[in-house]
């Protein structure tokens, strides 16, 4: 499934970017949709990914040869798979699975990013050094996910109330309500609801006139 034919509102519907690298493997209308289908289909979702989110994720082209994206999908379909573990284990109140943990914590370690301290005369500068910058991308979404798991309030992570979608989202409303992913999402349980509605308050109507 091409990732550009689908809006960014609806891609991007997670509130961080951990949750919206998972909704790349979900359903619309109960069909599964796979958006990581091909090293190309990867490099496409960061770039649409950078925009949406603000966050440096795809790599300068000199960091990588014409086969880096293919190389790299299954990493990243492990660390998607281990995410989605961990999010709807929480979700669930379920165990946490180590597995997924261990999967999270191996990105982090074999991709270090520490900072250096650089003298510039007219102060002092911090600097960033990635060990292995091609790589940072899939840095950004374990770090996030840490940060979501480590300083978040874990009882807004949530997954998509209607019934044939699976997407996860964090809960960022003031009154903390929110259903669905998008809304397109919650229409068809709306209009059955309003359905349901209209036929209850007829039946009862029709009782009163007999």
């Amino acid at each position: 499934m091409d990732s550009a034919s689908f809006d960014a509102a609806t891609l991007f519907a997670g509130g961080r970017l951990c949750l919206d690298f998972v909704n790349t493997s979900c359903q619309r209308r109960g069909v599964p949709l796979e958006f990581l289908g091909s090293g190309e289909e990867l490099r496409r979702w960061l770039l649409l990914a950078e925009n949406a989110t603000g966050t440096s994720l795809c790599p300068d082209e000199g960091l990588w040869n014409a086969g880096y994206w293919d190389r790299v999908l299954p990493r990243a379909i492990g660390l998607r798979t281990a995410l989605d573990d961990l999010f709807r284990g929480i979700i669930g109140a379920g165990p946490v699975p180590a597995a997924a943990l261990e999967v999270v914590n191996a990105v982090l370690r074999e991709n270090p990013v520490y900072s250096q301290i650089e003298n510039g005369g007219d102060g002092f500068r911090e600097s960033v050094v990635v060990c292995r910058p091609g790589d940072r991308w899939l840095v950004a979404i374990a770090q996030d996910a840490v940060d979501l798991l480590c300083h978040s309030d874990l009882s807004l992570l949530r997954q998509c109330e209607c019934p044939t979608c699976v997407r996860v989202f964090y809960d960022t409303t003031k009154n903390h309500k929110r259903r669905w992913c998008v809304e397109k999402c919650g229409s068809k349980p709306k209009a059955a609801a309003y359905y349901r509605r209209k036929v209850a308050a007829k039946a009862a109507q029709s009782g009163r006139t007999e």
